[in-house]
């Protein structure tokens, strides 16, 4: 049986990264993949402006009174200054080169027409300089980087209208089961609902398809297995009971299973099968289990098959809050939520739970050899820090 390191590295070895790139207007680009660098077009600021409102003078006149001899808002020409001239200006409006300290409203005097200035002005102050916050040519964002708001902001400062993207991964999803049903069908008490299919749908990254719920019948499952997607994520049907065919479907229909156990709790039954470029990741039916091996594992898949440069799991470390008694033996992922003092460990973490993901800000995962948890530092993953590069998570 496989441990969770090798697992990962294994089903990541045999994911490859998209090639396919179209280009998108930059209001359709949140979430999506950079296919391109994004250089600056110029400098930024592109001229030296005011930081305030204000004065512009000459440093020998710091402590006289000038009569500012026109003023310029943000968008106007410059005016240039001699010495014993002053100009007033805006916020934002460009300072020409002879002016050589912008001193703020708040610190002046005026006395009719004249302007009283202060003995204590410093070269350059309150002026931004040009290139101050990046230079022609830098390069702003990179290949790999997911768009957001804030990106999609700097591309919108730059004139950038449309970028070149990487296609998102087709992925389809297939939910196995007699006794489930979809959330806005009507159940019976031997019945329960599909959640876990609904937050695997949620994925920004991808073209997810879900299928109507398939039945426990190996025949049925293969009809459903279409490898014109570049992932098939599946639950159910994985263990060792008398109504868990996918494996041996998914096997009967080509894919070589390279594994169907893996050393973690909860998700011990997890195959994970690869046909032709094709891949599957073949989930338990428990809501836990499945939402905490798609996360550790499923999500560093799409975002290689995305083009992302940053795909391994990252964590920043926290110290807990609360000691936790548990059964050493199997490295064990562990919902935790965020404090102001640290991670609080979850007490209620059974595989077939689905609140304590709702309830909780992330995980940890904890050393198989390890009782006892208390007082310690542990690698807090959110699942929103990615790395370039593979970085051990396990605490220990």
């Amino acid at each position: 049986m496989l441990g969770i390191y090798q697992a990962y590295q294994l089903m990541l070895t045999h994911t490859q990264k998209t090639n396919k790139v179209e280009v998108v207007p930059i209001e359709a680009a949140n979430n999506r993949v950079l296919a391109m660098n994004v250089q600056a077009p110029f400098d930024m600021p592109r001229f030296n402006n005011s930081a305030m409102d204000g004065y512009g003078i000459k440093l020998a006149d710091k402590g006289k009174k000038l009569k500012p001899i026109s003023k310029t808002l943000a968008g106007d020409d410059v005016t240039a200054i001699t010495q014993g001239q002053c100009v007033k200006i805006m916020t934002g409006a460009k300072v020409d080169d002879s002016i050589e300290a912008v001193v703020p409203i708040e610190a002046i005097s005026r006395e009719g027409e004249y302007i009283q200035f202060p003995h204590d002005i410093k070269p350059q102050a309150n002026i931004r300089p040009k290139g101050e916050e990046f230079h022609q040519h830098d390069i702003l964002l990179y290949q790999g980087e997911v768009l957001d708001s804030a990106k999609i902001a700097l591309l919108a400062s730059l004139g950038v209208t449309h970028v070149r993207v990487y296609q998102k991964p087709n992925i389809l999803i297939l939910s196995t089961g007699n006794e489930i049903k979809n959330h806005y069908e009507q159940i019976t008490q031997t019945e329960h609902f599909n959640s876990s299919s609904l937050y695997f749908q949620l994925e920004p990254l991808a073209n997810m398809h879900t299928l109507d719920i398939i039945p426990d019948d190996i025949h049925t499952i293969q009809q459903h297995i279409d490898t014109d997607y570049d992932l098939i994520i599946s639950t159910g049907g994985v263990s060792k009971g008398d109504a868990d065919f996918t494996i041996e479907a998914f096997r009967q229909k080509g894919y070589d299973i390279k594994f169907n156990l893996i050393a973690i709790k909860p998700g011990k039954p997890f195959g994970f099968g690869v046909k032709d470029g094709n891949i599957a990741c073949l989930l338990t039916g428990n809501p836990l289990a499945a939402v905490l091996n798609y996360n550790i594992f499923v999500r560093s898949i799409i975002r290689k098959l995305a083009g992302c440069k940053e795909y391994y799991l990252d964590y920043i470390k926290l110290p807990t809050t609360n000691r936790l008694q548990r059964k050493a033996g199997r490295d064990e992922a562990i919902p935790v939520k965020l404090t102001s003092d640290g991670v609080e460990l979850s007490t209620k973490r059974g595989s077939g739970m689905i609140s304590v993901i709702a309830q909780n800000n992330g995980i940890v995962i904890i050393d198989k050899s390890l009782e006892t948890i208390e007082d310690k530092v542990v690698k807090f993953i959110d699942f929103t820090r990615w790395s370039e590069e593979f970085r051990e998570f396990i605490s220990n």
